[in-house]
């Protein structure tokens, strides 16, 4: 069966495609033939359809972004990422969620019927459950940088872990849209990766200061750094014609990691199973 995953001709939106997971997913999606737009603010040498810079912090450059797109999409890939530090704890809530969310939502209408929206969260936003109120309440915003920024600057406490509160909020908002997307015949997914071997990876050990020792506490059993590849794949997978009845679902893509912390079987340091 030719095109089994169904993207040949079709549109699709990429953000973050310049490196890592964005990249492996880009290419993949080149390969099978779909018609992708790029946005990201460093080049994109996939060799895309289109490529646009883009600054997810910035809702007027998204605005742009979005007029240069097609109006039918049949999917949506949000892969753009900041690690925090170096990054401003703002800043990371900014880029990695707001953003996200305002593309999102300005490119839903041109969603085709049975087309996809698929995020990249983290194994350091499994902690959702206990933070859920907080969460839903910062998701209660009207979604502007301004509204945002003043629920931080109001709430330092629940979002000084910038990374962590950014990814509890992309999975949070999955299954939050999900009920609504649903009535649409629009499915949303997210996965939440275990330490990957990537640029973003070097910067949050590098400029980040934050030890190789204390990320790797956070590898599955199998010892090692997953690919950019090896978490493209199952992002593209979520957004095809394979899984057209998978919708609301944040899938943990970290070889056995969260499975082994439900079994007790190691030392639950970022609270998922609370």
């Amino acid at each position: 069966m030719n095109d089994i995953l169904g993207y040949k001709g079709k549109s699709v939106v990429i953000t973050g495609a310049a490196s890592g997971m964005g990249q492996a997913a880009a290419q993949l999606l080149v390969d099978l033939g779909a018609e992708v737009y790029a946005l990201d603010i460093a080049p994109v040498t996939v060799p895309v359809a289109k490529a646009i810079k883009v600054d997810m912090k910035d809702h007027g450059s998204i605005d742009e972004a979005v007029a240069a797109l097609p109006q039918k999409i049949y999917a949506l890939f949000n892969c753009a990422g900041v690690p925090s530090p170096p990054f401003s704890a703002k800043d990371t809530v900014l880029i990695n969620f707001v953003g996200l969310r305002y593309l999102t939502d300005s490119l839903i209408p041109r969603i085709e019927d049975c087309g996809g929206i698929a995020s990249i969260a983290s194994t350091a936003g499994m902690a959702w459950r206990p933070k859920l109120e907080k969460v839903q309440e910062f998701l209660a915003l009207d979604n502007s940088q301004e509204a945002a920024t003043q629920w931080m600057s109001d709430n330092p406490k629940d979002c000084a872990d910038g990374y962590g509160f950014s990814k509890q909020c992309i999975i949070v908002y999955t299954m939050q849209s999900a009920k609504a997307l649903a009535a649409r015949n629009i499915r949303i997914n997210c996965i939440s990766p275990s330490p990957t071997d990537s640029g973003f990876m070097d910067k949050l050990k590098g400029e980040g200061q934050m030890p190789a020792e204390a990320i790797d506490l956070f590898l599955p059993s199998n010892g090692r750094y997953a690919t950019g590849a090896e978490m493209g794949e199952p992002l593209v997978l979520l957004n095809s014609r394979l899984a057209s009845f998978v919708s609301g679902n944040n899938l943990p893509v970290d070889f056995g990691y969260c499975a082994e912390l439900f079994m007790g079987q190691r030392d639950d340091l970022l609270g998922i199973t609370a």
